[in-house]
């Protein structure tokens, strides 16, 4: 087995250093991308920053969306493959993209995805009832002008009727978070929690919580979670990243490719309500069926389909 030139670190020092790995990988990244910015836009955000709040020019828009797309390199990427060859001398090998799986594991986990539809929705209507105490209304208030302003610029991002801009969305929504946040949150958070913990259901939880409190939605925070416990145990039962990567790409390209179709008017209503339903029945066949998709991926690590 390689061995990083800082291997013989504690799981814990190793999540230390890979925090502020990540902060310095933020800095220079953002930093570059800013400097970038000045011949790519014409816009200068050391001297103007409140631009980045306007989305009515849609300069501003392309430059969001840019920014958006360097945050994933710079934030999720970069870091835990960074990390991988500090600690194991293998990128790859250290989140656990050096194999891969049987077809049958992707088309169960596909069907996952959009059978477990309803019960995700159901759980945002949860969230959504959320109050707190009367004493903690200032953050209350807070929390929902931030889930507010989160949801305008979603609408903004998800507002394209042309092709170029369905791909732009594809890779800046779907693609690089499912790949990036797997990476971060699956591949380096849960290892080193694992390591470090010695209980990987406390390490599948515990990065299921960051993964979810890392969006700032918190209205949004109930299904997030629940969808990184899902994403932290497909790592655990394949021992391969490219399920949940899979998986999370099935989730976010659906919304865009639903939202697409929705403003070029090839279907009635929009992202946010696909797959929702108030039919109790549907509710319970979603968790039943879901249960049932779940169970096979678990079983079938004993009969050794996994490559």
């Amino acid at each position: 087995m390689k061995t990083g030139i800082l291997s013989q670190l504690s799981p814990f020092n190793q999540l230390v250093f890979s925090l502020l790995l990540t902060l310095s990988s933020v800095l220079i990244i953002f930093f570059i991308a800013v400097l970038l910015a000045i011949p790519l836009f014409h816009v200068n955000l050391f001297i103007n920053i409140t631009l980045l709040s306007d989305y009515s020019n849609p300069v501003n828009i392309a430059m969001l969306k840019y920014l958006q797309i360097i945050q994933s390199f710079g934030l999720f990427i970069f870091p835990p493959l960074l990390a991988g060859y500090f600690f194991e001398n293998n990128c790859l090998s250290f989140v656990r993209l050096n194999k891969s799986s049987t077809g049958i594991i992707y088309l169960i986990t596909f069907a996952l995805m959009f059978a477990a539809l309803p019960l995700i929705n159901w759980m945002v209507t949860v969230n959504e009832m959320m109050k707190l105490p009367v004493s903690l209304k200032g953050m209350e208030e807070w929390m929902q002008a931030a889930e507010q302003e989160a949801a305008k610029l979603t609408a903004v991002f998800l507002n394209v009727k042309s092709p170029g801009g369905f791909l732009v969305n594809m890779l800046m929504i779907a693609i690089l978070p499912a790949i990036g946040e797997e990476l971060m949150f699956r591949g380096l958070i849960q290892r080193l929690l694992k390591d470090w913990l010695k209980n990987i259901h406390v390490a599948v939880f515990i990065s299921a919580l960051l993964f979810a409190a890392m969006h700032l939605q918190f209205y949004g925070f109930l299904p997030r979670m629940a969808l990184g416990v899902l994403f932290g145990y497909l790592f655990y039962w394949t021992g391969t990243l490219w399920v949940p990567i899979f998986a999370h790409f099935v989730n976010n390209a659906a919304a865009v490719i639903v939202s697409y179709m929705s403003q070029t008017g090839t279907i009635k209503g929009n992202y946010e309500n696909f797959g929702s339903t108030e039919n109790a029945g549907y509710l319970i066949a979603s968790l039943a069926v879901g249960g049932i998709l779940l169970f096979l991926i678990y079983r079938f690590r004993y009969l050794k389909l996994y490559r």
